[in-house]
């Protein structure tokens, strides 16, 4: 991850969008935008400050490199860490890259309005504080009976996102159907995202598979067959996941089931369901086929009598992330 070019701008840091008062990451933040009447028509003006780059980081003979809508370009900070960029009116998405030190930063499409200049902060993370998001969970409730259910979650890192809104917890009108309503909106699942540290320490290389990008979609039908997950979980967790091992030529993925996922997230639901059943997968590219010694994982199938609850997730590392038998 340190070694990049910057003509490529390797894009492989998530973005969490999530407020400050949470402690959480985030890349950029979009402060204000203001009427400058000294621009011309047609043109406006971003302003850029940095953050993170403390005094004993910053070198004053470092460039900072950055690219707007693929132009590549450089510049220096000023005493503030701070610069300003002229152009014409329209949408731009940026790249800023400092030193190796630090992990480069993207940006979505920002909009520059005629005569207005953006203030923008931007957040610089020092590259071995990395965070790994464990991506996607969706939590499903099946109980026997119409049952007003309780839910929470309390992840190991911090949320970055979570649908419908967490305040606390989520109280939902359950049906045996698996759909749920809160308040008068209705829903087929809880959603909830988190950043967690040292994610890759959790990753167990012994067991799992190599999957190869062909082969994808009849791999995940089959292990997600073999643990028990009906026709639309196992919908929901291909059309996220598949094209995200598709990405990589070979992959190395393995599960982890029920209890261990305590060591991403613990779940308290009240009532008591019968049971909980839960699959986090973690995938990581590989430069070959087999590179290493593993044994094929096994899946236990569930029981699906009683209340039940089920949940999917999982992590998807990139090659600085991955073990060394991996390289």
């Amino acid at each position: 991850m340190k070694n990049i070019t910057f003509i490529c701008f390797l894009f492989t840091f998530y973005v969490a969008f999530a407020s400050q008062d949470k402690g959480i990451y985030m890349q950029y933040r979009i402060d204000s935008t203001q009427f400058d009447k000294s621009l011309k028509s047609n043109e406006s003006a971003f302003s850029f400050t940095f953050y993170n780059l403390t005094e004993t980081n910053v070198n004053p003979k470092t460039e900072l490199l950055y690219s707007f809508n693929g132009v590549n370009q450089h510049t220096k900070l000023d005493a503030q860490n701070h610069f300003d960029l002229n152009v014409k009116s329209g949408s731009y998405s940026f790249v800023f890259f400092y030193s190796s030190d630090y992990y480069e930063i993207y940006t979505d499409s920002i909009v520059g309005k005629s005569q207005h200049k953006t203030y923008v902060s931007i957040f610089f993370q020092k590259a071995e504080e990395q965070m790994i998001m464990v991506d996607k969970p969706v939590i499903y409730l099946y109980p026997e009976i119409p049952t007003i259910v309780e839910v929470k979650v309390k992840p190991k890192g911090e949320f970055t996102f979570t649908y419908p809104t967490y305040n606390n917890g989520w109280e939902v009108n359950a049906s045996p159907s698996g759909e749920f309503k809160i308040g008068d909106n209705q829903y087929n699942y809880l959603f909830w995202e988190a950043a967690q540290d040292n994610l890759e320490e959790l990753f167990d290389i012994t067991t799992g598979f190599i999957v190869e990008t062909e082969n994808t979609v009849s791999f995940l039908e089959e292990r997600l067959t073999e643990f028990g997950l009906n026709d639309k979980e196992k919908a929901d967790f291909i059309t996220f996941w598949g094209p995200q091992i598709m990405k990589n030529e070979h992959s190395f993925v393995h599960f982890v089931t029920n209890e261990d996922c305590n060591q991403f997230a613990e779940l308290e639901i009240i009532p008591n369901p019968d049971h909980i059943y839960r699959l986090y997968i973690q995938i990581t590219p590989i430069s070959k086929e087999k590179t290493h010694t593993y044994k094929d994982q096994k899946l236990s199938k569930i029981n699906r009598t009683g209340f039940t609850v089920i949940e999917w997730g999982g992590s998807n590392f990139s090659n600085s992330q991955i073990p060394t038998q991996f390289n």
